[in-house]
This record gives structure tokens, C-alpha cells and sequence, in this order.
């Protein structure tokens, strides 16, 4: 099943290609866009020989009304374009054990189909997470555990005891090599030592480690038959000798704000890892509380590089059906069934809890959201006019996640990067799949704001070319003020010599007393 044109290297494809993965366009929509009558949270899944993709839910109804559980599994047909729609088919003690009930409930965290004799058989990946009414709550996960259906979700069987245990590799990620694992005959897995996000009562320390395991496909169940990737030692038996294959000990949004006392985030958590044909890449989808993190590999031991980070910002957000909809979400997923065939599109999914319901519609289902990752194209694309009209908006915020102010020709309608992490530069600009010949950028900001709207620090205007940022020597008219006078203005005109780049951007760092800056058009001249 895995006819692409990538060598095999111990059952999964690998590109030998040593240069990173390069995007021209990298997109991620600011809310959930396809929703379905489902109810939960997490939403593992793979994608099975009969063409439907098999899910499992925590803490809901799943694709029913009535029946709440802690873990439930659903059969899910159709595409994102065309229709989803979905069936519960197990819930509860029928799926997995609790191995310690007082203090844990359990919650899936992987999900695998392999294709054995002459019927595919599911494995689920069950932690369990400490519950109850504690700070601790949701912020250890001391074990865990891999459930069987030999019959699409409908019947399980686990093993006598937890086959992780004492905080180590409890968080379980089966890769996603595609319908039936790709026809590997070997499974791998992703996993987290401690907790499948960042603990916020500190009860284990913050995950910032990506371990990788692996098993043949017909032993997934005995823990005897696993090994671990172990750095230049190769692969190991011993699971206290495994060493991680990514590091990110990033911190996100150090300051506290409405009401929530975590802060200091860090983006190792739970996600996804799948293999992206088209592009010839592992992706890694990830999150800080208020992030998307995208990482890629050419093979499952990396070496792994960021590729991209969305920013969704603090807390209020929108529910995927407000006019203004924005928000993030937890253990981000990508599907392998809903890759495009060139690789430059997927759907992601994830959920929102907070709250878990709006006047705007709920984001605690079975949701996705489109991301598009665009290589593009080397070759140059004449062009005149305002170039902004077919730029992708590339911002490092948006209040409102109204990314198209940007490039709407309405300069009445302003957006701003306020509710932001508190550190770091802002970013207005935009991304094409192929260069394009420029030489002016014209920034209208926002309307006047006491609170902020200005850059703190003379904006600079930096190009990519090559995959490379660097600044230009610009010549700015009227000249920028870099305090809240700078609103006066209705824009600021950036001359420059001619340049051949698929990518610009506006950068500094933002001003005022809540540090945001603000816009009404961006445009950018041939």
C-alpha cells in the first residue's frame, strides 16, 4: 500500500533527501470549518482496509445522543469536502481497563489498523489520567495500555497489567503510515513520559521529549516484543535506555491571564505523526495551550526541525459557527485518509473545551479545520498590481482570526495582534507559491488605541528568498513614529529596490501598554 517512490528502511518509507522540507505557503484556518453530530474530545484514529476511518473519544457521547463515557471508539465515513457521518459502535469496560480507579479515569491517546491474514485488526493506545477534584487532575499519566478488536472497533481484549507504567512512555501515538499501516510489518509509536501535556500543578515534570518505539505488527501487545529508539546505539529492549528523537524546550506565554494560573507552556504533547506521501515528510502536530506546532522529518527517528507555528492567542475565543470564529485546540491530529494526493493538503482535528459551548456553536466533537503546506514552485511568476491579492496572509496573531483584513481592499475593517504571548516581534505579511518581483509595501494600520496598535521599534521589512529571511534597506514615507502618533497616519510606504521573493513581511515589536499592534491592508506593489 505504500506506492510511492520512497525507499523502505525497516517497513516505513524514508526520504533520503537531507534537505529540510521548504514551504512557500503554510495555512492553518482559524477554526473548525467541518463539524459532525458527535460529542468527545482526543479522537485517535486509523484508516481501515474498508475504507472508513475508526476513532475513539473521551469523555463524551460519541456519534450518539445519549451514553456519556470516559472512552468510547466510532466508525467514521466520508470526506471533509462531502460529508462526514459517524456510528458509535463500543464505550466504557468494553473498551479498555482503569488500572487504578480511585485516582484515574483513562483516555486514548494512539490508534493503529494493521491488515493480519485475511481481516484488519485495531490497537488503541488507553492511559490513565489522573481525575477527580484535584489540582493533580488531568496532570499525570502514571500508565498505560494497548487494546485489540479483531472485529472494527466492536469487541476488545487488553492484557493482564499495564504494558507502561511509572510515568514512562504513557502517552502512546501510534504513527500513521496510511490505510492498514501502509501494509507495514512493523508498528511505531510516538510516546510521552509523565503526562500528555504540560502539568500544570507541576505533579511530573513538563513533557519536552519525543520518544520513539516499535514492534512487529502481529506482537503489538506483548511489551517483550517492543524496542526503543536509542540515539547512535541504534534501537534497544531496554526502555530506561531510550533516548529521545525530538527536543523543544520552548516555553509558551509566561504570563497568566483570564483566570487561568498555568502559564510557561511547552508544545511536546499529544498529537499525531504521519507519513505525508506527497511531500515526502513525517509531520508532527502538536500544541501549547494556545499554539499549533508542526514538525517534519524525512523518517520516523527524524532528525525532526520545526516547520511551522500558529498562534491562536489567549483566551476569549469563537465557536466554529460566529462570524468571527477563532480558536485552537488540544491533541491536534492529521489523518492520513484526508491527505491530498500532491500532500499540500490535509484536515486537521482538535477540540476546544473552553467552554466547551457558545453561542457560536461547539468545537468538543469530531471537527477539522483545512491546513494547506505548499512547496511551491522555484520558477518566477510575472505579475503587476497589487500582489497582495493572491498572497496567503502570514501573521504571527489575529484577535479575531480575521486573517483576510490583510488583503480585503476595505480599509475601514481593522484587526490587531492583542491577547499575544507578551514576548516576541509581530509579523504582517504574506506568503506565494511562487516569487514574485516587488519593490513597495504599503502598511494602513488600525485606528487610533490608547492601549496599543503601534510598533514599539521601527518596523523593518524583511523578504524570503531561498528559504531564507533577511532584511532590506527600505525607505519609509512619512517616517514612522514609534509611539501611538504612528496611528495618526493613514499609511506608511516602504520603498525598496526591486527584489524577487515568494514571501514579505512587516516585523517588530509591538507597542503600548498591551503590547499589540494593529492593521487595516497590507499591500505590496510590483
Amino acid at each position: 500500500m505504500m506506492a510511492d517512490a520512497h525507499p523502505i528502511v525497516d517497513g516505513v518509507p524514508v526520504n533520503p533527501a537531507s534537505a529540510p522540507l521548504r514551504l512557500r505557503i503554510a495555512h492553518v484556518d482559524q477554526a473548525n470549518t467541518v463539524l459532525t453530530a458527535s460529542d468527545g474530545d482526543l479522537w485517535p484514529s486509523a484508516w481501515a482496509s474498508d475504507g472508513a476511518l475508526y476513532a475513539a473519544a473521551g469523555d463524551g457521547t460519541g456519534f450518539a445522543k445519549h451514553g456519556w463515557s470516559d472512552i468510547l471508539v466510532n466508525r467514521i465515513g466520508g470526506m471533509p469536502r462531502t460529508g462526514l457521518t459517524g456510528e458509535r459502535l463500543a464505550d466504557g469496560d468494553a473498551v479498555a481497563p482503569i488500572w487504578d480507579r480511585e485516582r484515574f479515569n483513562r483516555k486514548p491517546t494512539g490508534m493503529v489498523c494493521v491488515r493480519q491474514g485475511d481481516h484488519d485488526v485495531l490497537f488503541l493506545a488507553v492511559q490513565d489520567l489522573r481525575c477527580g477534584d484535584s489540582p493533580d487532575t488531568f496532570n499525570e499519566a502514571h500508565a498505560a495500555t494497548v487494546v485489540r478488536s479483531d472485529d472494527l472497533g466492536r469487541t476488545w481484549t487488553w492484557p493482564d497489567e499495564p504494558m507502561f507504567r511509572d510515568h514512562v512512555f504513557t502517552t502512546v501515538m501510534f504513527l500513521d503510515l496510511g490505510q492498514a499501516n501502509g501494509g507495514s510489518s512493523w508498528v511505531y509509536a510516538y510516546g510521552t513520559d509523565g503526562n500528555w501535556r504540560t502539568s500544570f500543578s507541576k505533579r511530573v515534570p513538563d513533557p519536552t521529549e519525543l520518544f520513539l518505539g516499535r514492534v512487529p505488527a502481529d506482537r503489538v501487545q506483548d511489551i517483550d516484543a517492543w524496542e526503543f529508539y536509542a540515539g547512535d546505539a541504534g534501537w534497544t529492549a531496554d526502555i530506561a535506555q531510550k533516548r529521545p528523537v525530538l527536543v523543544d524546550e520552548r516555553r509558551f506565554y509566561p504570563t497568566p491571564a483570564f483566570g487561568m494560573s498555568a502559564h510557561d507552556f511547552t508544545c511536546i504533547a499529544q498529537g499525531s505523526v504521519v507519513w505525508n506521501p506527497g511531500l515526502g515528510r513525517y509531520l508532527y502536530s502538536t500544541w501549547s495551550e494556545y499554539t499549533f506546532e508542526f514538525f517534519e522529518a524525512p523518517a520516523p527517528w527524524g532528525p525532526w526541525r520545526l516547520l511551522h507555528s500558529h498562534d491562536f492567542g489567549h483566551f476569549p475565543w469563537h465557536g466554529p459557527r460566529s462570524p468571527l470564529a477563532k480558536h485552537g485546540g488540544y491533541a491536534p491530529t492529521i489523518p492520513s485518509k484526508y491527505i491530498s494526493p500532491d500532500g499540500t493538503e490535509m484536515w486537521l482535528q482538535s477540540n476546544w473545551f473552553v467552554p466547551a459551548s457558545s453561542r457560536g456553536g461547539r468545537a468538543y466533537c469530531f471537527g477539522l479545520r483545512r491546513v494547506r503546506f505548499d512547496p511551491g514552485s522555484d520558477a518566477a511568476v510575472p505579475a503587476a498590481g497589487n500582489l497582495a491579492v493572491d498572497g496567503s496572509p502570514l501573521v504571527s496573531r489575529v484577535r479575531e482570526g480575521q486573517e483576510c483584513v490583510l488583503n480585503d481592499g476595505d480599509r475601514t475593517i481593522a484587526e490587531d495582534s492583542a491577547f499575544g504571548p507578551g514576548t516576541g516581534e509581530d509579523v504582517w505579511g504574506y506568503e506565494w507559491a511562487a516569487p514574485r518581483r516587488m519593490s513597495r509595501l504599503v502598511y494602513a494600520p488600525g485606528p487610533q488605541d490608547s492601549l496599543g496598535g503601534w510598533f514599539a521599534s521601527a518596523p523593518r521589512v524583511e523578504m524570503r528568498v531561498d528559504g531564507e529571511w533577511s532584511a532590506v534597506d527600505a525607505t519609509v514615507s512619512p517616517p514612522y513614529p514609534t509611539d501611538f502618533t504612528a496611528l495618526e497616519y493613514d499609511e506608511y510606504v516602504f520603498d525598496f529596490p526591486p527584489v524577487v521573493a515568494d514571501g514579505i513581511r512587516l516585523i517588530g515589536e509591538p507597542g503600548g501598554p498591551m503590547r499589540f499592534t494593529s492593521i487595516s491592508e497590507l499591500e505590496v506593489w510590483a
